[in-house]
């Protein structure tokens, strides 16, 4: 779709970084691809994976526990600063 794709990891969301949590989990019982599937082939079309640092904080982790498709880390400013950029679209899930 030619589009910059940004996912933002905030609060527990970001246990989903978190190597093998994603791995372990499936949209449905039927589903034969993983979350983590998913995200992998996300990064594989260009999406970028930024965590939430307070949130790290918060859950006590950091970058070396985490998947190695993670872009990097950025804060609520950096997440607002896209929101309020009339150039991107943002989605909240």
């Amino acid at each position: 779709m030619d589009a910059d794709v940004e996912v933002h990891f905030a609060s527990e969301s970001v246990l989903l970084l978190v190597q093998g949590t994603a791995a372990r989990l499936y949209a449905g019982d039927e589903v034969n691809k993983s979350i983590y599937d998913h995200m992998q082939q996300a990064t594989r079309l260009g999406a970028k994976f930024l965590a939430c640092s307070d949130a790290l904080a918060a859950h006590g982790l950091d970058t070396s526990m985490l998947i190695p498709e993670l872009t990097g880390v950025a804060g609520a400013a950096a997440f607002l600063g896209r929101v309020l950029d009339a150039e991107w679209a943002t989605l909240v899930f």
